[in-house]
């Protein structure tokens, strides 16, 4: 009897330790980070819009409303459970974001003028002298 009390509450432990401790940190996480959003923030919505927070309104009598900017001119609004997590934060330094850039190598005229590489897609459109013939 001692053996299937001990099982039962290992069980119970695991369950709690591997599934709802690890899910109550999540909801803690969304529940602070949605608390915490500022106009300025990038998100991204449910529906997979990345949108700019361009104002934050909390009523007296339902849940928070944030006007999220979709593109230059285009806001909508949208209550806090349709935004799915904060990508980036107004202090981020935009520095920090044209280095990655770096790494690439650019893009020059001189390499339009190159011979593309045998079976290789362009998006040149053909010559009209080409098609007629």
């Amino acid at each position: 009897m001692a053996e299937v009390l001990l099982i039962t509450v290992l069980v119970v432990a695991l369950f709690y330790v591997f599934f709802i401790r690890p899910t109550r940190s999540e909801q803690r996480k969304r529940e602070r980070d949605l608390n915490d959003l500022r106009i300025g923030d990038t998100v991204l919505t449910r529906g997979g819009l990345i949108a700019t927070v361009v104002a934050v309104e909390t009523p007296d009598d339902g849940p928070m409303l944030l006007s999220l900017e979709l593109a230059d001119g285009v806001v909508v609004q949208a209550r806090t459970e349709a935004v799915t997590e904060r990508i980036a934060e107004v202090d981020v330094d935009e520095d920090e974001t044209d280095d990655e850039d770096d790494d690439e190598e650019d893009w020059d005229a001189d390499d339009a003028d190159e011979e593309p590489v045998e079976g290789a897609v362009t998006s040149a459109r053909p010559d009209s002298t080409d098609s007629e013939s």
